[in-house]
Parts: C-alpha cells; structure tokens; sequence
C-alpha cells in the first residue's frame, strides 16, 4: 500500500468523521441545514473508501517475447 492509498484512506475516514459531527450538531441545535453537510461528506467518504480493483490491461492477443 503506497502512500497515495494510506492518504485516500485516512481522507475517507476523516470525512466519516466530519458526518458524525455534522449528525451529531444537527441533532443537537434541532436543525436540518446541517443534513446537506452531511451528505456531502458521506458521499466523499464513499468514494475515497471504496476499494479500487486493478485495472485489467487488454493485450488482444500479442504478447511480447514470442518467437514468430
């Protein structure tokens, strides 16, 4: 896991964070302005959670190194 991977991780899950508080702050004052916040972050945290596959190279076929 490089560094790139350790710093999109520790950004999903601060936006997680930043969720809880503006959940939490939004169940406190009683208001729901604090809700589009929230969503906001949930949907950043989704995408920086969200494990990523490898990526799959087409070769069609040719591969380098035969003999023709």
């Amino acid at each position: 896991m490089g560094i790139g991977e350790k710093l999109r991780r520790l950004a999903g899950w601060f936006c997680l964070g930043m969720v809880a508080i503006f959940v939490l702050l939004g169940y406190y004052f009683g208001n729901i302005r604090f809700a589009p916040l929230a969503g906001g972050f949930l949907i950043l945290s989704a995408v920086c959670l969200i494990e990523r596959g490898q990526e799959q190279v087409e070769r069609n076929g040719i591969y380098p190194g035969t003999d023709s």
